[in-house]
């Protein structure tokens, strides 16, 4: 029995060693990029749209219902990632925040969309781009259509469902 348990704790060693020095990824080397947006970046992305809908999230890590309603946005982009829509997701955040707090957000969220953070001259000038109703609670989606028109302001939390739901619309939308 001795020799039994000898031969599993060297192969378990010498599995664990050879997985170290295979290469096996650590996790203090990032996949994510958190890219700083501005209004002229911003009214590119909305723009040349390429015949594809467009779904803007603002949210915020200090922000509990964007928290929240997070995971069902990975759903959703999940299940849209090989339709004609694109996810990007705005954060609030302060940018010097991104390594400090949203990177690490969307790690632990396993976010499978692009991601902003905000780099307006004034938190006013992003609110009064993205619409004029909107009021800066966060969270609040956008829906824009393939031609860069805004067809959906949606403010507060909402689950997957809901979102699937205004997305298909838009999906669905025939110009007049």
């Amino acid at each position: 029995m001795k020799i039994v348990n000898m031969i599993l704790f060297f192969a378990f060693t010498i599995a664990v060693n050879f997985g170290f020095s295979a290469g096996i990824k650590s996790d203090t080397n990032s996949d994510y990029k958190v890219e700083k947006i501005n209004q002229s970046s911003l009214e590119k992305i909305i723009k040349n749209r390429d015949g594809k809908v467009l779904f803007l999230n603002v949210w915020a890590t200090w922000c509990a219902p964007c928290k929240e309603e997070f995971p069902d946005l990975v759903k959703l982009a999940d299940k849209y990632k090989k339709s004609k829509v694109d996810f990007i997701g705005l954060s609030v955040d302060f940018p010097d925040e991104v390594d400090s707090k949203i990177i690490p957000f969307l790690k632990k969220n396993k976010a499978n969309f692009k991601i902003y953070v905000n780099d307006f001259d004034d938190v006013e000038d992003l609110i009064n781009f993205i619409n004029k109703k909107w009021n800066g609670a966060i969270p609040a989606t956008f829906i824009f259509d393939k031609t860069g028109k805004q067809q959906k302001y949606i403010l507060g939390m909402r689950d997957f469902d809901e979102f699937n739901k205004e997305l298909s619309e838009v999906l669905n939308y025939k110009s007049k």
